[in-house]
């Protein structure tokens, strides 16, 4: 027989995951009736929550867990300073948790291992920094007892707050914005591997294109510098776009080498444009233009959105998704 899972429970009381989570953890956070409906399908259904995750963060400690990707990411340390900066105004410690798990061989087990690790450290809050945002991984934030905050990151569940760039709409205005310059042959590159942020820059970029009467092209390639070049080298073999927006600096970088070394001229014959605005965009020649991920802000406000609601001081129906503005630092690599 199949364990009931907390979907079940979420699904048959047309409720978010969010709210059973609560019911089970914060029950006076939801309304009585809501409450009683949630109750009653529990009973019904047998489900068991994860008494082992729950009972692991009873202890408060004013310390917030930070739970990051590869520290080798150039985003990363910045959003920490943010994130750092505004947990001394606040009075709260940090504790940092690096998930350097081989995403190839990582399982769901060993993603609940480390929360595992997290919650046993009695932390009050999480900050969770994490591109790729499945299924499972929200089974497992809807289990865990304390307050969590996607950090530059947004997921399907509108339910879990979250501080980020509106990542759709700047991929939509960059795109438009190319149009309206009179260029046609616009392509996307984003990772072949699936990651919540650059679904949502392709989404953005493909609405323009569309919208202006214009073919898509997105090309799908490796993350990782030395493993992208030769997928750059064969798209190029044919020609190549007037302008090529890629889902992140280093691999703009990586493709504007590969391009001049096959003599195309940037930005007269082709235009790139980064995502992240990083150390790379100043270090690439010719310098990189980037819409720009105001990732100190980021952290500083995903730190201080997490502070207020476990403070509880949210007025009721405050939104608890919030968009950073962003802005478009226009360098040499476009006209």
């Amino acid at each position: 027989m199949n364990q009931i899972k907390i979907y079940d429970v979420a699904g048959a009381a047309g409720v978010s995951l969010a709210t059973v989570s609560r019911v089970l953890n914060h029950p006076e956070k939801v309304r009585p009736e809501t409450r009683a409906k949630i109750e009653k399908i529990i009973k019904e259904l047998g489900y068991k929550p994860n008494l082992n995750a729950k009972g692991l963060a009873s202890s408060k400690s004013t310390t917030v867990a930070v739970v990051v990707p590869e520290l080798t990411r150039s985003s990363v340390a910045e959003m920490i300073n943010g994130i750092a900066d505004c947990a001394r105004k606040r009075g709260y410690l940090l504790r940092l948790f690096v998930n350097n798990l081989n995403r190839e061989a990582a399982t769901i087990e060993s993603e609940r291992e480390l929360w595992g690790d997290v919650m046993a450290s009695g932390v009050d809050g999480v900050l969770y920094i994490n591109d790729e945002i499945t299924d499972e991984h929200l089974e497992i934030l809807s289990e865990v007892s304390v307050d969590v905050v996607l950090t530059n990151t947004v997921c399907k569940e509108p339910s879990f707050p979250s501080v980020a760039i509106d990542y759709k709409k700047a991929a939509y205005d960059i795109t438009k914005e190319m149009i309206n310059r009179g260029n046609k042959k616009i392509w996307m590159i984003t990772t072949i591997r699936k990651y919540m942020v650059n679904d949502l820059k392709v989404e953005g970029y493909q609405e323009a294109m569309k919208e202006a009467g214009l073919e898509p092209y997105v090309l799908q390639v490796s993350g990782k510098t030395e493993l992208n070049v030769p997928a750059y080298e064969e798209a190029l073999k044919d020609g190549h776009p007037d302008v090529a927006i890629v889902v992140r600096d280093s691999m703009a970088v990586s493709f504007t080498n590969v391009a001049r070394l096959a003599h195309i001229h940037i930005p007269d014959e082709m235009q790139v444009i980064g995502f992240q605005n990083t150390r790379y965009a100043e270090l690439s020649r010719p310098k990189l233009t980037c819409i720009n991920t105001p990732i100190y802000e980021i952290g500083e406000k995903a730190m201080d959105l997490l502070t207020n609601l476990m403070e509880q001081t949210l007025e009721e129906g405050e939104d608890l998704h919030e968009f950073i503005p962003y802005e478009v630092v226009w360098r040499d690599s476009t006209k």
